[in-house]
């Protein structure tokens, strides 16, 4: 039996997701591969995309997000010879001589564009694979409309349904089993030893203060707020893969009323959360699916505007956290959080009926299930 995991280079949430599926699968004696689509194709273009991204969300968000609404209204699939279907035509058919030599059963895409060109393949028939597209936010992305031959479509709930159905896609193919994680979040242990494996008082009130894998989000400005709370707690901060900041915390800890671990990049997240009271970060698909699944409250600050925004909106209509904004600030938020321990257990006890723990292992059977009833 054979899997491939096809994604796209933006951010790290599609790798995460594609590593959580691959784990499954190979604990359950699947071979099983990860491509990203683009490398394959053309490196150059890879690097492209990944920076393209990356400069687009951090120095010019306001118009980033002007044509991510544009996009997600599209509802019907781009014409036959428009440059969208062109361009995913070209690229399905580069692609195709990898999956001719590799021959998975199996093929999961965790990024639209991805599944856009396995369901062009499945279209042509010259796919015979089951294919699955995974969503990796709490929102149905622009271009979904472009993968209606796809199998199956995993979605983080139920509530997607309609978004689904509004792009035009089956959601009848739709499995709402959550977006896939490691299996670390999906189990947690007792908060005092969470804390004593990572040097914390074991008695005081900790927040977990985190900017998003690539170092998105301002977190010296929500830790100094934070800090000028007049009831005592601790921090860790999680700065990732920004070393500028990193350093900038740093040297701001000897001028902290509060006690506070500063980290660079960590793979001990799911420690942290089981060590703390909540979390204070950035609505990305797979850190909201992380913190769900660990029954975390969550206070979310500084969404990339499009697919985070829509995380926020989401995360917030439904009673699942509490959204820090200019009129609404940081230091308010956590106070309105602590001031009645009783809001904290509620949020909880909402969380625990919108956590998807098992999803990479839902999905992983379901499929190898399916590959059986095609067998027989």
């Amino acid at each position: 039996m054979k899997a491939l995991i096809l994604s796209i280079s933006t951010g790290q949430g599609h790798h995460a997701t594609g590593q959580a599926i691959e784990e499954q699968f190979e604990s359950m004696g699947v071979e099983c591969r990860t491509l990203d689509a683009y490398e394959y194709i053309e490196p150059l273009l890879k690097t492209f995309i990944s920076k393209g991204y990356l400069i687009s969300t951090t120095y010019i968000p306001k118009i980033a997000s002007k044509f991510y609404e544009i996009a997600v209204k599209k509802t019907k699939p781009a014409a036959e010879f428009s440059v969208t279907k062109l361009t995913n035509t070209f690229m399905a058919t580069e692609l195709r001589s990898y999956l001719d030599e590799y021959q998975p059963d199996i093929i999961i895409c965790t990024h639209v564009l991805s599944s856009a060109m396995i369901s062009i393949l499945k279209e042509r028939r010259e796919c015979k694979s089951l294919t699955v597209g995974v969503v990796t936010d709490f929102t149905v992305h622009p271009l979904w409309e472009e993968t209606r031959c796809l199998d199956y479509y995993v979605t983080p709930s139920e509530l997607l349904e309609y978004q689904m159905a509004h792009k035009g896609l089956d959601v009848s193919k739709m499995l709402p089993f959550g977006i896939p994680i490691k299996p670390e979040f999906s189990k947690s242990i007792k908060q005092l030893e969470a804390r004593e494996k990572l040097g914390l008082d074991l008695y005081k009130p900790t927040i977990l203060l985190m900017s998003g894998s690539m170092g998105y989000g301002k977190i010296d400005v929500s830790l100094k707020k934070i800090d000028n709370l007049y009831f005592d707690f601790q921090i860790i901060v999680v700065c990732g893969n920004n070393k500028k900041m990193y350093k900038k915390i740093c040297k701001m800890q000897s001028q902290m009323k509060k006690k506070i671990q500063v980290y660079g990049y960590v793979d001990n997240v799911y420690l942290m959360m089981d060590a703390v009271d909540c979390i204070i970060t950035k609505p990305g698909g797979i850190t909201s699916s992380e913190a769900l699944a660990k029954e975390l409250p969550m206070i979310m600050v500084n969404p990339i505007p499009g697919h985070e925004q829509r995380n926020a909106e989401f995360m917030l209509n439904n009673g699942l956290a509490l959204y820090a904004t200019k009129s609404f600030p940081i230091d308010e938020a956590l106070f309105s959080l602590f001031k009645h321990p009783e809001r904290v257990e509620d949020l909880r006890h909402t969380i625990s009926l919108y956590g998807k723990k098992h999803a990479a292992k839902r999905l992983c059977e379901f499929l190898l299930e399916e590959i059986g009833k095609d067998a027989s």
